[in-house]
Order: structure tokens, then sequence, then C-alpha cells
């Protein structure tokens, strides 16, 4: 049986990648590590379920981990819908894990982007989630979470499951 060996990135449909990238690059310090424009590539149509996929695409790494932006000039995309929420069906957010997020919200919030709340403490993490320039919803955290720690949450847990 074949071996995840981690997650290598997320993707991220966008509508105007200029914009998308001075968020992820400009502001939220990515590194750009690729950015190429793909016009009808055969396999890549194939991979992606799309006839004709045209549009451009840019890596961004953050640590051992990248995000991938996608603006879509073929098909062209549908936004996300105003009350998207974390509760709805499919990818619902991703987790940029930070030194400083009280630092970072204040950025992202000086920059004029919606944020739910400010950071707050929930034990394992010091939390918040923010909306990107698409609407999709980003959580920057300061992780504080060992895997000790999560076991034995984990199996408190599961005794409380099993007395219900």
């Amino acid at each position: 049986m074949a071996t995840i060996k981690r997650v290598n990135h997320t993707g991220i449909s966008v509508a105007d990648m200029e914009r998308s990238l001075g968020f992820y690059r400009d502001l939220l310090g990515m590194e750009l590590i690729f950015d190429s424009d793909l016009d009808n590539v055969e396999r890549l149509n194939a991979v992606v379920g799309m006839d004709n996929a045209r549009g451009r695409v840019s890596w961004l790494r953050a640590g051992d981990t990248m995000i991938e932006l996608w603006q879509w000039d073929h098909p062209e995309g549908r936004p996300l819908p105003d009350d998207y929420r974390p509760a709805d069906r499919g990818v619902t957010h991703f987790a940029l894990e930070v030194d400083d997020v009280d630092e970072l919200y204040q950025q992202i919030v000086a920059a004029g982007y919606p944020a739910n709340s400010e950071p707050l403490d929930l034990g394992l993490h010091k939390t918040t989630y923010v909306r990107g320039p698409d609407g999709e919803i980003i959580e920057i955290l300061e992780d504080r979470a060992t895997d000790e720690w999560l076991a034995q949450l984990t199996e408190e847990t599961r005794k409380q499951r099993a007395a219900r």
C-alpha cells in the first residue's frame, strides 16, 4: 500500500491572480516559486476534467507546504456563495501556522480583509478565521498541540461517546 508522506499543497481558484498574489505573496509573505500560463494542455485537461482548460497557475511556498493559485480563463469559474461557511460541504478552509497570530491578524484587517473575530485562545491553538480575496476561508493560528495532548483529548472523547 502506498504511504502518504505529507500534504503537498492546497489549490485555490481565484478571480484575479494579481490581486491574489498581492494577498498571499505581498501581505502574507509567501514565496512565489512558480508562475506559468497554460493553454489547452491535453494531459492537464484530462487531470482536471475540463476541456480546453486555459489559465495561469502560481505556486507559493511557506515552509514545507505550498498554496497553488489558479486563475482559469476557460472555463470560467463560479464564485463562492456570499454565505459560504465552514459548515458547508467540501473543503471549507486551510490553515496557516504562524509565529504571531495577533500581528498577522492586524496586518490582514488593516489591509481591508474581513475576519470572524480577533485571535482567540482555544487551548490547542490561538486562532482566527479570515477571508481571502475571493472569499476563501483561511485559518491563521499559533499551534500548541502536541501528539500526546491530542491523543489524551481523543481518548477522553471516546470515553464520553461510549458513555452516551
